[in-house]
Protein backbone atom coordinates (compact mmCIF):
# COMPACT_ATOMS: atom_id res chain seq x y z
CA UNK A 1 0.00 0.00 0.00
CA UNK A 2 1.12 3.55 -1.07
CA UNK A 3 2.35 5.47 2.08
CA UNK A 4 1.78 9.13 1.74
CA UNK A 5 3.55 11.84 4.51
CA UNK A 6 2.35 15.36 4.98
CA UNK A 7 4.13 18.11 6.39
CA UNK A 8 2.53 21.79 7.77
CA UNK A 9 4.99 23.89 9.77
CA UNK A 10 3.27 26.86 10.63
CA UNK A 11 5.16 29.83 12.90
CA UNK A 12 2.62 31.48 15.32
CA UNK A 13 3.30 34.45 17.96
CA UNK A 14 5.16 34.18 21.37
CA UNK A 15 7.82 31.29 20.74
CA UNK A 16 4.77 28.61 19.61
CA UNK A 17 4.72 26.81 16.19
CA UNK A 18 2.56 23.95 15.60
CA UNK A 19 3.15 20.69 13.27
CA UNK A 20 0.37 19.02 11.25
CA UNK A 21 2.14 16.04 10.19
CA UNK A 22 -0.05 13.24 8.07
CA UNK A 23 0.11 9.80 6.66
CA UNK A 24 -2.77 8.22 4.72
CA UNK A 25 -5.00 7.36 7.79
CA UNK A 26 -4.60 10.17 10.39
CA UNK A 27 -2.93 13.47 11.17
CA UNK A 28 -1.87 14.97 14.09
CA UNK A 29 -1.10 18.25 15.31
CA UNK A 30 1.99 19.26 17.40
CA UNK A 31 2.47 22.42 19.68
CA UNK A 32 6.37 23.31 19.54
CA UNK A 33 7.87 25.26 21.88
CA UNK A 34 10.80 27.88 21.16
CA UNK A 35 12.96 25.79 23.88
CA UNK A 36 14.26 23.68 20.46
CA UNK A 37 15.44 24.75 17.38
CA UNK A 38 12.94 22.57 15.59
CA UNK A 39 12.54 24.22 12.34
CA UNK A 40 16.39 24.33 11.42
CA UNK A 41 16.84 20.69 12.82
CA UNK A 42 13.76 19.65 10.57
CA UNK A 43 15.73 21.53 7.51
CA UNK A 44 18.98 19.53 8.77
CA UNK A 45 17.11 16.01 8.27
CA UNK A 46 16.12 16.55 5.31
CA UNK A 47 19.77 17.50 4.27
CA UNK A 48 21.47 14.47 6.49
CA UNK A 49 19.38 12.02 5.03
CA UNK A 50 21.66 12.54 1.59
CA UNK A 51 24.11 11.29 3.36
CA UNK A 52 23.24 9.15 6.25
CA UNK A 53 20.71 6.03 6.84
CA UNK A 54 18.99 7.76 10.16
CA UNK A 55 18.50 11.22 11.95
CA UNK A 56 15.60 12.02 13.81
CA UNK A 57 14.00 15.83 14.54
CA UNK A 58 13.31 17.03 18.14
CA UNK A 59 9.61 18.88 18.66
CA UNK A 60 9.67 20.57 22.43
CA UNK A 61 6.26 20.99 24.21
CA UNK A 62 5.97 22.20 27.59
CA UNK A 63 5.88 19.92 29.17
CA UNK A 64 7.20 16.79 26.77
CA UNK A 65 8.07 16.85 23.00
CA UNK A 66 7.65 14.57 19.99
CA UNK A 67 10.66 12.94 18.22
CA UNK A 68 10.66 11.88 14.78
CA UNK A 69 12.87 8.92 14.06
CA UNK A 70 13.59 8.82 10.57
CA UNK A 71 15.46 5.58 9.01
CA UNK A 72 16.54 5.38 5.13
CA UNK A 73 16.19 2.50 2.90
CA UNK A 74 17.01 2.99 -0.25
CA UNK A 75 15.34 5.71 -1.35
CA UNK A 76 12.54 4.98 0.84
CA UNK A 77 12.03 6.63 4.60
CA UNK A 78 10.32 4.47 7.24
CA UNK A 79 9.35 7.33 9.57
CA UNK A 80 7.89 6.74 13.48
CA UNK A 81 6.77 10.16 15.29
CA UNK A 82 7.08 9.42 19.00
CA UNK A 83 5.76 11.04 22.34
CA UNK A 84 7.69 11.74 25.65
CA UNK A 85 5.70 12.89 28.69
CA UNK A 86 9.43 14.71 29.41
CA UNK A 87 12.00 15.98 27.20
CA UNK A 88 14.42 13.12 26.39
CA UNK A 89 16.55 15.38 24.80
CA UNK A 90 17.13 16.93 27.75
CA UNK A 91 17.83 13.70 29.62
CA UNK A 92 14.93 14.22 32.17
CA UNK A 93 13.27 10.77 30.77
CA UNK A 94 14.58 7.67 28.85
CA UNK A 95 14.63 7.37 25.05
CA UNK A 96 12.55 4.04 25.39
CA UNK A 97 10.23 5.28 27.03
CA UNK A 98 7.58 6.84 24.57
CA UNK A 99 4.01 6.63 22.95
CA UNK A 100 4.31 5.46 19.07
CA UNK A 101 2.25 8.28 17.57
CA UNK A 102 2.05 7.99 13.89
CA UNK A 103 4.05 5.93 11.28
CA UNK A 104 4.57 5.18 7.52
CA UNK A 105 6.77 4.91 4.78
CA UNK A 106 7.68 7.59 2.37
CA UNK A 107 10.00 7.99 -0.42
CA UNK A 108 13.44 10.57 0.00
CA UNK A 109 12.76 12.92 -2.69
CA UNK A 110 8.82 13.45 -1.20
CA UNK A 111 10.54 13.89 2.16
CA UNK A 112 13.32 16.55 1.04
CA UNK A 113 10.41 18.42 -1.20
CA UNK A 114 8.46 18.84 1.59
CA UNK A 115 10.73 20.40 4.31
CA UNK A 116 11.83 22.35 1.40
CA UNK A 117 8.27 23.56 0.16
CA UNK A 118 7.70 24.06 4.26
CA UNK A 119 11.07 26.34 4.19
CA UNK A 120 10.02 28.48 1.45
CA UNK A 121 6.50 28.93 2.18
CA UNK A 122 8.05 30.39 6.01
CA UNK A 123 10.23 32.57 3.96
CA UNK A 124 7.54 34.21 1.96
CA UNK A 125 5.20 34.72 4.98
CA UNK A 126 7.44 35.73 7.88
CA UNK A 127 11.01 36.58 6.14
CA UNK A 128 13.94 36.20 8.51
CA UNK A 129 12.64 39.47 11.06
CA UNK A 130 9.07 38.39 10.72
CA UNK A 131 10.33 34.47 11.87
CA UNK A 132 12.89 35.60 14.93
CA UNK A 133 10.30 37.95 16.21
CA UNK A 134 7.77 35.36 16.26
CA UNK A 135 10.11 32.86 17.40
CA UNK A 136 12.24 34.61 19.75
CA UNK A 137 15.39 32.45 20.53
CA UNK A 138 16.37 31.39 17.17
CA UNK A 139 17.14 32.60 13.75
CA UNK A 140 15.74 31.39 10.34
CA UNK A 141 17.64 28.43 9.67
CA UNK A 142 18.90 30.50 6.54
CA UNK A 143 21.82 28.26 5.52
CA UNK A 144 19.58 25.33 5.57
CA UNK A 145 17.30 27.43 3.27
CA UNK A 146 19.77 28.05 0.66
CA UNK A 147 21.01 24.16 0.60
CA UNK A 148 17.41 22.99 0.03
CA UNK A 149 15.42 25.88 -1.84
CA UNK A 150 17.20 24.47 -5.42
Amino acid sequence: MKQVLTLKYVVNKGGWATLCIGNITEIVILNISYLHDSLKELAQSAIELKTKDETSVVFMDEPGEHKLILKKKGTSIDYELRWYKDWASWNLTSEDNFEPIISGTTTLPKYINLVRENLIRIWNEEGPEGYKKKWSEHDFPMREYELLKG
